[in-house]
């Protein structure tokens, strides 16, 4: 089921605790306080507004997280140290951070290396239990060779083949997509300033949500769904989400992709 409601998520998440309600995956890409035109003025506060406000939805986040759940927050290089701290201080448990890695973005910086990549801040509820997927996320071998054994000896010394799973490589922690921009991606773009790739996302959702006999079985909450990928994602997936949106335009944008 695909729930989105059109408020905001200051007042509707304190509402989500108060009613107990709980999700295994956190997913969201909040604005980054870099003067992004959303149609209001969430992206341009005060470092001290954002950084309060920032710590404060955390800490909801932890309050709605089930015990095994994890939480994956988008944020930029600039406050990446800010968020990760508060992270640390709110008692989650830090797994990684994680480099959504893009080659074909615009930029207009010349007195600083051009950006090419966003990090992602992976932390748990959990130190001792949490959900990974590492079957689901496998990627392409970069290479030929390992089509031939590797022979290699083991703790005591017996001489073994080692050979590639058919299924691919295990995922590093560089997620390498395309911003979607120019024709290849018009169909999926919208007109979100910081709207994410469909192929990002699903790998992100699949990493992270819980399974059962082959199934995804969790719930996943999304406090800043924005034009709705996360929950396009989910639908896709046959997964339960439920997605907040301030602006009623990114919304009715995010349900007619639905």
């Amino acid at each position: 089921m695909i729930n989105l409601i059109n408020d905001n998520c200051d007042i509707i998440l304190p509402k989500f605790v108060e009613e107990g309600k709980k999700f295994d995956l956190i997913l969201t890409d909040p604005p980054y306080n870099i003067g992004k035109n959303f149609g209001n003025n969430t992206d341009n506060l005060e470092i001290s507004e954002f950084l309060e406000l920032t710590k404060n939805r955390l800490m909801l986040c932890k309050e709605l997280l089930t015990d095994e759940g994890s939480i994956v927050w988008f944020c930029s290089h600039r406050y990446l140290g800010y968020i990760q701290v508060m992270l640390y201080e709110l008692g989650f448990t830090y797994q990684r951070i994680l480099i959504w890695y893009y080659q074909n973005g615009m930029s207009r910086q010349t007195k600083t290396p051009v950006s090419a990549y966003e990090p992602i801040l992976w932390f748990t509820k959990s130190d001792k239990k949490w959900i990974y997927n590492k079957d689901d996320v496998r990627v392409p071998y970069k290479t030929e060779r390992v089509k031939t054994p590797c022979y290699k000896k083991d703790k005591n010394g017996v001489k073994r083949a080692w050979v590639a799973n058919p299924n691919g490589a295990l995922r590093n922690d560089v997620f390498e997509y395309p911003v979607l921009s120019g024709k290849l991606f018009a169909q999926e773009r919208t007109e979100h300033p910081t709207q994410k790739p469909i192929s990002l996302i699903t790998q992100l959702v699949k990493a992270f949500t819980p399974k059962e006999n082959d199934k995804y079985i969790g719930k996943i909450l999304d406090p800043f769904v924005g034009s709705g990928t996360t929950a396009v994602v989910c639908n896709n997936l046959g997964i339960d989400c439920t997605g907040i949106e301030l602006e009623k335009k990114w919304y009715d944008i995010a349900q007619q992709r639905l």
